[in-house]
């Protein structure tokens, strides 16, 4: 904290401290109370002042701290009630605005901010409500001076709506709690669980003594419970701290726990993917993630993924003062700081071996992206040249086969015959040509009708399986051209009667497998491997001698889906 910081905080003290000496000053005692009464109430105050500044300095926000002081100061303005005149008319419409400072601070714990249209919802509300309805009371109701703890008050509308008021508030908040507390992650209920439990136990009394009002108990119990409160805040803040300090003590013993797995075994962490797992859970923190730096200064993903740096609460990791990754986590361990340098350190090495881990995953992954895109190329290219043939080419042998045709009926000879039946045989030679470099099938009507003409045309019998889908390109090309090399094997070596394709689609990837019931003893298969490693897939083959042979080729892809 800087200079002017702590000045600020100092100066915001003194000035609630101020105003709580002003307020005694001018009202006590306050008539018909009795001095006991009036004194535990009016410590309350004090002892949140202190809680306030001692937050404003721990959290990481300040705006916790400073809404505390200027509550607590706020809080003695009930007590000009006791005066006359121009005093006890602030004082009563300002009577219960620090409950709806009081909600201000629990709906922007630990943060300082809300964080949605339900916190503002209820803040504004909470206000309206403390405020408005006192000085509604008090323009309507004419009450006069003293008021006080153990005063008997009178009895009117305004006065038991603003109590009915105060207690659905009350239970709101109660319920808003509850639903945090259900709803967010251990990491978060370590520092802000004690305070919501706390909140709730005062609150009880607060609420109570507002459903007694309405109700129109006796005096003696309505005092009894505003006791009661005030016992709950001078216990419960001192106590809240305790229990948070306890925490704070017992969470790194969870890192010690983390540092000597670690320690036992340095190699099961160099997979960052491990690491991370680790990390995450020493840290209850599910949503962590570890960004690693490259050489060029680029952050990579435990799988070697170029991403960015996210917007959120991060760490540094520096190992010699050069930054060696970014660690991503929940806000919530903002205010725990100590806990993240403890993790820092324990995780040090072996974030540095996992760096150079996600060093080579990215060097894997930059040379996965030029193999796509070779693949790509490739088919573009097929496709081009495909087309070249069949458009051009292939138009010029069919204008050429035109003109024999008029030859052999004004000039016929053998040799016009027979220059009409080669080039019609080297018509179908470039139509299979064509077909095999890209079918067009394959293009217009997917990957079923083209395996369905595969089958058509093998030189035994082919059994297949491919669900009616469309897949992306990449995807079809690679599938098509191993089930046409597979097959073609099968043709020449197998020595099989019969054949199946299977295509099946699974989350990220496609299948693909061909089997035969031929002599087995496949070996190598480099060829059908090397176009499955080129879309970064993978190709294996079970061929045990004697009892045929299946290929399976696992070729991944994004958006496998139904078109």
């Amino acid at each position: 904290m800087t200079v002017n910081a702590a000045g600020q905080r100092w100066w915001a003290g003194a000035a609630a401290l101020a105003v709580f000496a002003w307020t005694m000053a001018v009202s006590w005692p306050a008539d018909g109370s009795l001095w006991w009464q009036e004194f535990p109430p009016r410590v309350v105050g004090v002892v949140v002042i202190v809680a306030g500044l001692v937050v404003w300095v721990r959290l990481p926000s300040p705006r916790i701290g400073a809404l505390m002081v200027f509550g607590a100061a706020v809080y003695y303005l009930q007590y000009l009630r006791s005066a006359d005149g121009v005093l006890f008319a602030v004082g009563f419409c300002l009577a219960y605005a620090w409950m709806g400072v009081a909600a201000h601070v629990l709906m922007t714990w630990p943060t300082g901010r809300l964080s949605g249209r339900v916190d503002w919802g209820y803040v504004v509300a909470s206000y309206v409500i403390s405020i408005g309805t006192q000085v509604a009371r008090y323009f309507v109701d004419h009450p006069t001076p003293p008021w006080g703890i153990g005063i008997a008050k009178p009895v009117t509308f305004w006065g038991t709506l603003g109590s009915a008021l105060g207690a659905v508030m009350g239970i709101g908040a109660t319920g808003i709690v509850l639903w945090r507390w259900l709803s967010t992650a251990k990491l978060r209920r370590r520092p802000t669980g004690p305070v919501w439990l706390g909140f709730i136990a005062a609150a009880s009394f607060k609420i109570a003594e507002a459903v007694a009002t309405v109700l129109t108990t006796s005096l003696a119990v309505k005092t009894a419970l505003a006791w009661l409160f005030t016992i709950a805040v001078i216990v419960m803040v001192p106590l809240l701290y305790l229990v948070r300090w306890v925490l704070r003590k017992l969470a790194p013993e969870v890192l010690v726990n983390l540092l000597v797995d670690i320690k036992r075994d340095y190699t099961a962490f160099a997979d960052p993917a491990a690491l991370q797992h680790t990390l995450s859970k020493g840290l209850d923190d599910p949503t962590l993630t570890i960004k690693y730096t490259l050489d060029s200064g680029e952050l990579v993903d435990i799988h070697g993924r170029r991403v960015f740096a996210g917007a959120g609460s991060t760490t540094e990791v520096r190992r010699r003062d050069r930054l060696i990754a970014v660690i991503e986590h929940d806000p919530a361990l903002d205010a725990q700081p100590k806990v993240m340098d403890a993790a820092v350190a324990a995780v040090g090495l072996a974030i540095d071996n996992a760096r150079m881990y996600a060093t080579l995953q990215a060097q894997l992954e930059q040379l996965r992206a030029s193999r796509r895109q070779l693949a790509q190329t490739a088919a573009t290219e097929r496709q081009r040249i495909q087309r070249d043939l069949h458009d051009e080419t292939q138009a010029r042998f069919f204008r050429i086969l035109m003109l024999l045709d008029t030859a052999e009926h004004e000039h016929p000879s053998a040799a016009v015959r027979r220059a009409h039946t080669e080039l019609t045989d080297a018509v179908r030679t470039m139509r299979q040509l064509t077909q095999g470099i890209y079918p067009t099938v394959l293009r217009d009507h997917g990957l079923t009708a083209a395996v369905e003409n595969l089958a058509d045309r093998a030189a035994l019998p082919v059994t297949f399986a491919v669900s009616p889908r469309r897949w992306p390109e990449e995807v079809e090309v690679t599938a098509y051209f191993v089930i046409s090399e597979a097959l073609a094997n099968v043709y020449k070596h197998a020595k099989a009667t019969e054949a199946g394709v299977r295509v099946q689609a699974e989350p990220g990837q496609l299948v693909v497998e061909v089997t035969d019931n031929g002599r087995g003893g496949a070996s190598a298969l480099n060829g059908l491997r090397a176009r499955a490693e080129a879309v970064n897939g993978r190709l294996t083959f079970v061929s045990p001698p004697g009892h045929g042979t299946t290929v399976r080729a696992v070729i991944p892809g994004e958006a496998l889906c139904e078109s």
